[in-house]
């Protein structure tokens, strides 16, 4: 009975999601379908005369995905630098301009990436196409699932060839929930992981051999949920709160913002203040990993980044959350900025 239950879930996401069912796959997380499309578009080409693009903000595995096929394959990799804090989105297609070449054939872009979480340009896209025409790109939309009105196919969507998304972050449903999107053009060659026996088309995805799809089928419940509360108010709570949110540290804090305003949706990033326990100078990792453990032990959980040097937290709101819980890390780093780690 599974299977037709399966296409009945996919069939409410597609909807929601305005795309195709037949192209809407389902998957344990976003980083198996990032390795499905990679794994799939390196056994199609010839990698070693080929060039992949990126921005240095790309999520971790993904990265360590795009250097690992490389190295098999002796294909280059350009990555986008960007420096933080970021003024305007012309910083971010700067960037991306330098690396992209004509002979560029794969770019992989991140919708909200997760490490500095600003929105994509859309004209990122249409500059791919425009300086790398004969390019591959992907789109890694792990926080794009009700964070923002994601259309998948039609008018208004973005051109690109694939897209993975994680259904557990903002809409809330199970873990191991995802959805991996392939455009039309593409759905001969794209490949699953694992060969069983759906092996021959797409329904390999949904015949991985042995699976539970609890968690895929509870998504039902997930849609009825947003069906009921209304996504498109939730989502603009969500995103005024970050925006509010990450004004009232800065002007606590006396920092800025590393991402403008216009750039955030459900995530934001603020800059710490000088801490007297950390020394003068460029942060780094060690460094962001001593404060996030300090607010930990205060009973708060917010990420900590570096990025150039410089230390930020990474703040995100959701409809359960309230702006006194700002106000408490407001405070927690206040303290801190006295104490020792």
């Amino acid at each position: 009975e599974v299977f037709p239950w399966l296409v009945d879930v996919t069939r409410g996401m597609s909807q929601l999601l305005h795309g195709p069912p037949e192209r809407l796959l389902p998957l344990p997380s976003a980083t198996v379908g990032t390795n499905a499309i990679l794994r799939s578009w390196q056994r199609r080409t010839a990698p070693s005369r080929q060039r992949a693009a990126m921005l240095s903000v790309a999520y971790g595995s993904t990265k360590k995905l795009v250097m690992k096929l490389a190295e098999e394959s002796g294909f280059q990799v350009d990555e986008a630098v960007l420096e933080f804090p970021l003024t305007d989105e012309d910083q971010i297609l700067s960037a991306l301009d330098s690396v992209l070449q004509p002979d560029t054939t794969l770019v992989v872009l991140d919708l909200v990436p997760s490490n500095a979480p600003f929105v994509l340009p859309p004209e990122a896209v249409d500059l791919c196409r425009q300086k790398a025409p004969n390019c591959f790109v992907l789109l890694d939309a792990a926080h794009g699932l009700m964070g923002l009105p994601m259309k998948l196919a039609g008018p208004g969507s973005l051109p690109v060839d694939a897209v993975v998304t994680n259904c557990h972050k903002w809409f809330c449903g199970p873990k191991g929930t995802a959805l991996l999107y392939v455009a039309e053009q593409h759905q001969d060659w794209i490949e699953p992981l694992v060969i069983s026996h759906g092996y021959g088309d797409l329904a390999g995805f949904y015949w991985p051999g042995l699976a539970d799809w609890s968690s895929f089928l509870a998504l039902d419940e997930a849609l009825a949920f947003w069906d009921l509360v209304g996504i498109e108010p939730a989502r603009t709570y969500c995103n005024y709160m970050a925006r509010d949110a990450a004004m009232l540290l800065a002007d606590a804090w006396g920092t800025e913002l590393g991402i403008p305003e216009e750039l955030l949706s459900t995530m934001a990033l603020v800059q710490l203040p000088e801490l007297k326990a950390l020394p003068p100078g460029r942060h780094g990792y060690d460094e962001a990993e001593l404060v996030q453990n300090a607010l930990y032990a205060r009973k708060i959980e917010v990420p900590v980044k570096a990025l150039s040097g410089k230390l930020y937290v990474r703040v995100s709101a959701h409809i359960y959350n309230h702006i006194e819980e700002y106000e408490t890390l407001r405070d927690a780093v206040l303290e801190l900025r006295e104490q020792s780690l």
